[in-house]
């Protein structure tokens, strides 16, 4: 991905140059060998949403890594867009609503949801160790819940923390500290003084088309 960007980047400056014009929402269709629409939200951190056509059924929407979709959105520079299909739309919206409800927290197989449960767990179910992280421990759920600013490593970390037992609890104390000291305590207020001058939410659907 990177040799992709620095080629168009030698190659095509002016592309490169141009993407701070342009607008949040972005909406093209392409042919390909398949019907599919590929949603990139960034939202803080970067979800990626997808639907394939020819399914009949939402279960047909998953959410990709950009490597799995990487090909999927390549295309050369004198490729042109094509117009969206009849049922861009009406799939947008599912995609949209897709979106909403993982976003939301509602898939227990996520590791937003899973470190979400941790950060819960420990906010309701206090011991004396952790009274001192409370604060921070909100900021983090705050974080997750409404800015998505935590990377994919951090979250992890917090969902592999455990509140069973004296050992596991040392553990987690050390780990939430670490994360405390890595981050520092107002990093969230930063990051919302920052996002108040950038646009809280960019999209851009592609929509592959089968011709």
């Amino acid at each position: 991905m990177l040799t992709k960007y620095l080629e168009i980047k030698k190659k095509h400056p002016e592309l490169i140059k141009d993407l701070k014009n342009y607008p949040s929402r972005i909406k093209v269709a392409k042919m390909s060998n398949e019907n599919e629409l590929l949603v990139f939200l960034k939202k803080g951190r970067m979800y990626i949403h997808a639907v394939r056509y020819d399914a009949e059924k939402e279960s047909q929407m998953y959410q990709p890594t950009f490597e799995e979709v990487f090909d999927k959105i390549v295309c050369d520079i004198d490729e042109e867009k094509i117009l969206l299909s009849d049922g861009f739309w009406e799939w947008y919206e599912k995609v949209k609503r897709f979106r909403e409800h993982r976003l939301g927290g509602t898939s227990e197989q996520s590791i937003e949801q899973k470190a979400l449960n941790n950060l819960n767990t420990f906010i309701k179910n206090q011991w004396e160790e952790i009274l001192p992280y409370l604060d921070f421990l909100r900021t983090l759920r705050e974080d997750i819940i409404d800015y998505g600013t935590l990377s994919d490593y951090t979250m992890r970390r917090i969902a592999n923390l455990e509140n069973s037992g004296d050992n596991n609890r040392k553990k987690a104390i050390n780990e939430i500290s670490a994360l405390k000291d890595e981050l520092g305590e107002d990093y969230l207020q930063k990051e919302k003084d920052r996002q108040k001058d950038l646009s809280k939410e960019i999209i851009i659907a592609i929509e592959n088309q089968k011709i």
